[in-house]
C-alpha cells in the first residue's frame, strides 16, 4: 500500500527515565514487554503497526488515530512502573504501511522523535507535536496530568484506574467497593483526593482540540 500525503497517523516515541542506573533493570524491561503486549491486544483495532521496545529501554508504535491515546498512556502508565518519557507526533508517513513499526518512517515519526527528544532536554512527562499551534496547549495540560497521575500513591493508581476501566460512574464506584473491599465513601475520597474528575475533565477537552 503506497500512502498519500492526506494519510495522518499518530506515532507514540516513549523512553524509560534513567533506567540504565537501575540495579532491577532487566525486571524492568520485562515489565515494559508485558505493557506493550497488553498494549497491542486491547488496542488492536487502533493500532497501525504494534509497539515495540527499542533501543532496549525505549518502546515505538502508530495509531490510526489520536482516538485512543489517552487510554494507551494511562495502559502504560499502569503496567509499566517505572516513569518513562513519550513524544507524540502526528503526521503522514512517506514509506508504505507495515505491521513493523521499525521498517517506517516520515512525517509522524520525525515529529515523534523530536516531541521524545525535547520533554527529555526540557523536563516533563509528555511532548506532543503535529505542527500545529494546539501543541502549546496539548503540551503543558498533559504534562500537568501526568504529573499528577505520577505522584499517585499505589493505592490510589489501583482504585482510581479500577474506576475508569469500569464506566466512571455511580456503577463503577460500587463495582471497586467490592472489589477492594472497602466502603464507597473510600472509593470517592480517593477519587477526589487524587483529583481524578479534574484530570478526567482536563483529558475531555484536549480530546475535543484534538479531534
Amino acid at each position: 500500500m503506497v500512502l498519500t500525503s492526506r494519510d495522518i497517523y499518530v506515532v507514540l516515541t516513549g523512553d524509560l527515565k534513567s533506567s540504565r542506573k537501575l540495579s532491577e533493570r532487566a525486571y524492568i524491561q520485562e515489565q515494559l514487554k508485558s505493557a506493550l503486549k497488553t498494549v497491542n491486544v486491547v488496542f488492536d483495532g487502533e493500532i497501525a503497526a504494534k509497539f515495540i521496545v527499542v533501543g532496549g529501554d525505549g518502546f515505538q508504535g502508530m495509531l490510526y488515530s489520536v482516538e485512543g491515546v489517552f487510554d494507551v498512556y494511562y495502559t502504560l502508565f499502569e503496567m509499566i512502573g517505572h516513569p518513562f518519557y513519550i513524544g507524540i507526533g502526528t503526521g503522514s508517513i512517506s514509506t508504505s504501511l507495515s505491521g513493523n513499526v521499525a521498517e517506517m518512517d516520515g512525517e509522524a515519526f520525525h515529529r515523534s522523535s523530536d516531541a521524545l527528544a525535547t520533554v527529555k532536554r526540557k523536563g516533563g512527562w509528555v511532548a506532543f507535536d503535529s505542527g500545529r499551534g494546539i501543541d502549546g496547549i496539548i503540551t503543558p495540560s498533559w504534562n500537568l496530568m501526568a504529573d499528577a497521575i505520577w505522584n499517585w500513591s499505589e493505592r490510589q493508581k489501583e482504585i482510581i484506574l479500577y474506576y475508569r476501566k469500569h464506566g466512571k460512574c455511580r456503577d463503577a464506584v460500587r463495582s471497586a467497593s467490592e472489589n477492594f473491599g472497602i466502603g464507597e465513601r473510600s472509593i470517592y475520597k480517593t477519587l477526589r483526593t487524587g483529583r481524578y474528575h479534574l484530570l478526567r475533565s482536563v483529558e475531555d477537552a484536549l480530546k475535543e482540540v484534538l479531534n
